[in-house]
């Protein structure tokens, strides 16, 4: 697998964060999005639909990660984190829901990234032992 979609659900975290943080209006990055000459992504019209891209983004490297360990509980925080944050910030404004949300599409990324450590480590120590020749997962 290219190393680029290895790297989505990071990107798409991160994407995610920076979105959110526009839309509750988070005055540090306001100003260096204005200043840098990219003010209109301040507008909600934009913030949001810009805001489902990266959400989607992030899922799918969610998604190809857990197909690789085969552990899906990260993809599932992510997807309901989600969902109450699309709902949250544009529909129903909770602040204490977009931030929790929020904590939980980060913390969907870091879980899959320990998955995705501890699963090479096994598949490592376990290749480098001659026990395992070879493994359905951990690719």
């Amino acid at each position: 697998m290219t190393k680029w979609i290895q790297s989505l659900d990071k990107f798409g975290a991160v994407g995610s964060v920076i979105a959110t943080l526009c839309c509750l209006g988070f005055a540090p990055l306001v100003a260096l999005l204005s200043a840098i000459g990219v003010g209109f992504l301040v507008k909600d019209a934009v913030l949001l639909p810009l805001l489902i891209v990266f959400l989607v983004i992030g899922g799918i490297g969610l998604w190809s990660a857990a197909r690789r360990h085969g552990k899906f509980q990260a993809v599932w925080l992510h997807g309901i984190s989600a969902v109450a944050l699309v709902l949250s910030a544009s529909i129903i404004y909770q602040r204490l829901v977009v931030w929790l949300s929020l904590a939980g599409i980060i913390g969907a990324s870091v879980w899959s990234f320990a998955i995705q450590q501890a699963c090479h480590a096994k598949w490592s120590m376990r290749r480098n032992h001659g026990t395992c020749k070879s493994e359905g997962r951990c690719r």
